[in-house]
């Protein structure tokens, strides 16, 4: 993107005003050259428009992957992702790498089952996690089993998990072959997760082989901070109609839940410990109080799946995805607990719940789901898939946001994503464009506030995506001017500023008269550079009039040549005719 045009303008404007005043650190006051992040062109929304790749990022689903996992190499500087690819026919899992976090590159196949392998059909919902005591990426996956009928294999025909390893997250992956901890012999033909090797379900003994027909997929792996394993899974629906009379009198075979069993290590199930943390329609596997996350979201296709565990402090957070992935509704929810092993409880809507979601109105985004958390830098992201058609789910492509914790009314502190965004431009990861978010480092006041509200909330670092949940809007009063002020402890490196426009069709704002900075120039002068009358884009990139409907995320951005910044004002009032306006967050990268 060519930044020639606003850095031009403020240096100029600098250097003219530095000639008059001298080096003696006079006041200034100028105009500050700044774009909106994007090329203007006409005839375009800013959802069409080129934009500043090295700041910021957008969602708009060039990459056709469900169910993603995503590594983080260090050494590298590049995140290598991996999920189901119809591209591949289900048949093989492809990788790709990105420097950049917005151009992932085809790196080809990562693993491919050999066609002695028990699972060579439907291979899917990869996850690669990195065990650095023997420097190994393993990779867990479901498939199909559809090699061992004629072997007179039991478990032909249904979904169970494997795993394979490789030395370098690009692959080439191979199967995990051998005995592993157990003394079991595991070969091509074995799926690593052997379901007529269970002892036990939630305690209970079992019969030997009793529960090979269980079908078992979306499997993830998470070493907690003793260094023990764990393998989150789900037993699934009975897809193929292969349960027999006593599994079906035991196991909804219309509902998929999701279970945990330790492990010795990658290859060794400890079979004994294989226990349910998720009932569908319910926020425990043993209570009776109802799931209202699930009654909205999994009625139809009673299902939760694609299990993600994190733990933060002494709390455990389950994430989860209630209903069929090709719903609108499909989500990523969560729930808590005190061990990995449970029990866990999920959260309502009311406590924050819902993690990533789309609304049944929503014309941006459809189905957000299935995700992997990965740390980039000091910063969480959560991937996901979601519907490439935007307000359906017809096929499903790549996307990520940023997640973090704030607490809820009930004093938990739960997971909040800020998404999912659409076509608004967002912050890359620090670890990519070398600025992070810094306004919450800086003290906060603001006047003209509406009654109840609170300053805190504009930087938080978290921006409502829906008008439920535990993320607050800092509201400002009709009756007075609002007058907002981040002051920093020392001058900061500043590249952008983003305003969040509220959630609340009926609370945005449209204009804001004035974003003045404190600055200082190279010399040591200090001044005042502003800007004037910069107005939020009402467009198809930022809501769907015809639904008073405002889209997750969207911002306002004023981006400009990098400057020393140890305040900054924002001034506006309230639009005429309205009684409150409100400001999701405020987003000040720098360094």
């Amino acid at each position: 993107m060519n930044k020639t045009r606003r850095i031009i303008a403020l240096s100029v404007a600098l250097s003219a005003l530095l000639a008059l005043t001298g080096c003696g650190g006079k006041a200034f006051e100028v105009e500050l050259g700044w774009s909106d992040g994007t090329v203007p062109a006409d005839g375009t929304t800013v959802a069409q428009r080129e934009y500043d790749q090295s700041l910021f990022y957008r969602s708009d689903l060039d990459l056709a992957l469900a169910d993603p996992s995503v590594v983080w190499v260090e050494a590298e500087g590049a995140m290598y992702a991996y999920g189901t690819s119809s591209a591949l026919s289900s048949r093989a899992i492809g990788v790709w790498r990105s420097e950049d976090g917005i151009h992932w590159d085809n790196y080809g196949v990562a693993f491919e089952p050999s066609r002695d392998s028990w699972g060579y059909d439907d291979v899917w919902a990869p996850e690669v996690i990195y065990d650095e005591e023997n420097g190994l990426y393993y990779m867990t996956y479901s498939a199909r089993n559809c090699n061992t009928l004629a072997a007179g294999g039991p478990y032909y025909a249904n979904t169970y998990i494997g795993l394979a390893y490789s030395e370098h997250p690009a692959g080439p992956f191979v199967q995990w072959t051998g005995t592993n901890a157990n003394g079991d012999a595991i070969g091509l033909g074995d799926p690593v997760f052997d379901p007529a090797k269970l002892t036990a379900m939630n305690g209970v003994a079992c019969a030997e082989g009793t529960y090979a027909r269980l079908r078992f997929l979306d499997s993830s792996y998470f070493m907690d901070e003793d260094g023990s394993l764990y393998l989150y899974l789900v037993r699934g629906n009975d897809r193929y109609g292969i349960l027999d009379p006593t599994l079906s009198a035991r196991f909804d075979p219309d509902k998929s839940e999701i279970y945990v069993v330790k492990c010795k290590d990658f290859a060794s199930p400890d079979y004994s410990s294989l226990t349910q943390l998720t009932r569908i329609g319910y926020t425990t596997v043993d209570g009776d109080e109802v799931s209202d996350i699930d009654a909205e979201r999994a009625a139809d296709e009673e299902i939760n799946e694609a299990p993600q565990m994190y733990r933060r402090g002494d709390t455990y957070y389950l994430l989860y995805s209630p209903g069929g992935t090709m719903s609108n509704l499909y989500s990523v929810a969560q729930a808590v607990g005190s061990s990995p092993m449970g029990p866990f409880t999920k959260l309502s809507k009311a406590e924050g719940g819902l993690v990533l979601a789309a609304d049944m109105n929503w014309v941006q985004n459809a189905g957000p789901g299935h995700c992997f958390l990965t740390q980039l830098g000091d910063e969480l992201f959560l991937f996901h898939h979601e519907g490439k058609e935007r307000n359906a789910v017809k096929s499903r492509a790549f996307a990520y946001t940023r997640v973090g914790f704030l607490e809820n009314d009930a004093g938990q502190t739960v997971m909040v994503a800020n998404g999912p965004t659409s076509y608004s431009l967002q912050a890359l990861p620090a670890v990519i464009s070398g600025y992070k978010n810094i306004a919450p480092e800086a003290a906060v006041s603001a006047q003209g506030l509406a009654e109840g509200s609170d300053a805190g909330y504009l930087n938080d670092g978290f921006f409502a995506s829906h008008l439920y949940g535990v993320v607050k809007e800092a509201e400002f009063s009709a009756d007075d001017t609002a007058q907002i002020t981040l002051t920093f402890d020392d001058w900061r490196s500043v590249r952008a500023i983003m305003l969040y426009n509220s959630i609340d069709y009926n609370k945005t704002f449209y204009q804001i008269a004035r974003i003045a900075l404190d600055v200082r120039t190279e010399s040591g002068a200090e001044g005042v550079a502003y800007i004037d009358g910069a107005a939020f884009s009402f467009d198809d990139a930022t809501r769907d009039a015809s639904q008073s409907l405002m889209f997750a995320g969207s911002n306002l951005v004023a981006e400009f040549a990098e400057i020393q910044v140890k305040s900054i004002t924002i001034t506006f009032r309230v639009p005429t005719g309205r009684t409150t306006a409100a400001i999701g967050d405020i987003w000040v990268l720098g360094k």
